[in-house]
């Protein structure tokens, strides 16, 4: 008897050791981050392909962007689905390497239209951003701009849109998209400026509460790799075309 326990045992070592499921979070963001879209959008389509890839499964949750990073941030949640490095955001999540590139613009509406060629042109007005987002030092790091917060960028499309802001900025991908779907009666009042402010790339974090973090960026950087090298990544972006 003593026999087959021992037999028993050593066979259970000998299975694959299956990698528990990741929890993946993001606000909603689209087209990039958002559970009505296929695959919950373009940016969670490619984190969660490449993470399955690399051998980690994974589920997704949405919550709004302070409660993604908090959540994170004390081991909640697992995995920031798309987020911007700052070297603050870095004392607390490990980054991936850059999967997709932002670039970010302006939105003024048309008939509020002032010169401008760059941010300090903005002093004065009445910019909207979202509260805990990473614009890019040039913009982050100019106080005297009259910055005012929300939770989400839908709310300072439509508050551009009602003349309440001056402007606000964002993605430009994530402009047109939010334009389209919630602005449609006011798209050709609004304007996206061509200058970018920033280009900025967009990674996966992983929280250092979760001790497996630097394997999983890692395998995440990988399988990404893989993928573009395969078509996968392709394909997977021409879905999202707007």
């Amino acid at each position: 008897m003593r026999n087959v326990i021992a037999v028993f045992v050593f066979m259970l070592f000998l299975l694959p050791v299956r990698a528990a499921e990741l929890v993946v979070v993001s606000d909603t963001w689209p087209p990039y981050t958002d559970p009505e879209l296929k695959g919950n959008g373009l940016a969670i389509n490619l984190v969660t392909t490449a993470l399955k890839r690399a051998g980690y499964p994974s589920s997704v949750k949405f919550e709004s962007w302070p409660r993604t990073m908090q959540g994170v941030d004390i081991g909640v949640y697992d995995v920031i689905g798309a987020i911007w490095y700052t070297s603050d955001r870095a004392q607390a999540f490990v980054f991936s390497e850059p999967y997709l590139t932002n670039v970010v613009k302006v939105v003024r509406r048309k008939d509020r239209a002032f010169p401008y060629n760059n941010l300090t042109d903005l002093i004065g007005k009445r910019v909207g951003v979202v509260k805990g987002y990473a614009y890019g030092d040039n913009f982050d790091r100019i106080e005297v701009l009259t910055k005012v917060p929300s939770n989400h960028f839908i709310l300072n499309l439509l508050d551009v849109a009602q003349g309440t802001l001056d402007a606000t900025l964002d993605d430009e991908l994530v402009l047109q998209f939010g334009i389209s779907r919630y602005l449609k009666n006011t798209s050709s009042e609004l304007e996206i400026l061509p200058k970018p402010v920033s280009s900025r790339g967009l990674r996966i974090a992983v929280s250092k509460a979760n001790p497996r973090h630097r394997e999983i960026v890692a395998g995440f950087n990988k399988a990404i790799e893989q993928m573009r090298n395969d078509g996968t990544y392709k394909n997977i972006v021409e879905q999202y075309r707007y």
